[in-house]
């Protein structure tokens, strides 16, 4: 583990050095605004769905840590508030988990459903149900 916090710190030694000391350390400085903040918008975006939506977040806002102190204060603190109410609320709660992934279903299918991807396949097995019909379809 120690070997990895090492890695990284030798990264932001790097980007630094960079940073500061080329003639275009400027240009590096708002490419790394701007992917940060794409990056962390593709995250709150992927949220709710299965997958990583919460790490790639907390990636852009490391990201976005390389030039703004907020970021990295945002990120400690949303990391402790999303650990603390998963302790309290989620951690051995079978109840609260069944709710979590019924809502996240509810989530993708609703996705699934607006963008179409329901209506292409249904035409997949031959099915043709109204109610699968995206509303942007129409």
């Amino acid at each position: 583990m120690n070997s990895v916090v090492s890695q990284f710190k030798s990264v932001g030694a790097a980007y630094s050095r960079v940073r500061h000391e080329h003639k275009y350390g400027h240009v590096l400085r708002y490419v790394t605004i701007t992917v940060g903040f794409l990056v962390t918008a593709l995250g709150v975006v992927a949220i709710p769905y299965p997958g990583p939506g919460w790490a790639i977040v907390f990636f852009g806002l490391l990201i976005l840590s390389q030039e703004f102190e907020w970021a990295e204060r945002l990120r400690m603190k949303i990391m402790g508030l999303l650990n603390a109410f998963y302790r309290r609320y989620i951690d051995g709660n079978r109840l609260a988990q069944a709710a979590l992934a019924v809502a996240t279903c509810a989530i993708v299918m609703a996705t699934l459903w607006v963008t179409g991807a329901l209506d292409l396949a249904q035409g997949w097995f031959g099915w043709d149900h109204p109610q699968l019909h995206s509303p942007l379809a129409d």
